[in-house]
């Protein structure tokens, strides 16, 4: 029969908690790495997204719709930002929120004004924003019934 040390006991002991802090740490890490870079991918695809609309030029239902992306791209620098710098939830809620009414805007305008349909690669674009933006909206627990 084999008797454990007592001070090897709390010694075993000590590493399991340590062990299993490791691993409840890696899980908390990669969730928030993951919205991090959701983020970053949101930053860039909304960039692009903004510049392509300024780069094919002006016409009034472009030049709002130019606003509006440049606008979306601002807040989804700004989230990313937030995320990069470690800002509190309720500071990162905030800026998801801008991205979040940026992104419907953007979305309500090229379904209503039938502009996407005009320009395939505005189209194409905006999935670019739209796969970025519901990564993001999925990584934060964000992700409602009514999101487009």
């Amino acid at each position: 029969m084999f008797i454990m040390n007592p001070y090897l006991r709390h010694v075993r002991a000590l590493l399991g908690v340590c062990a299993a802090a490791v691993l409840l740490s890696a899980c908390v890490t990669t969730g928030h790495e993951s919205l991090r870079a959701s983020a970053a991918r949101l930053n860039d695809a909304s960039s692009h997204f903004s510049a392509q609309l300024q780069y094919q030029g002006d016409d009034s239902r472009r030049g709002l719709l130019s606003r509006d992306a440049e606008a979306m791209a601002k807040a989804a620098h700004n989230l990313d930002r937030a995320l990069s710098k470690g800002n509190t939830r309720p500071e990162v809620e905030d800026e998801y929120r801008r991205v979040r009414d940026n992104y419907e805007q953007l979305h309500v305008q090229l379904a209503d004004e039938g502009y996407a349909a005009q320009n395939r690669q505005v189209l194409t674009d905006f999935d670019l924003v739209t796969n970025a933006f519901r990564n993001v909206e999925t990584a934060m627990g964000m992700r409602t019934a009514s999101t487009r």
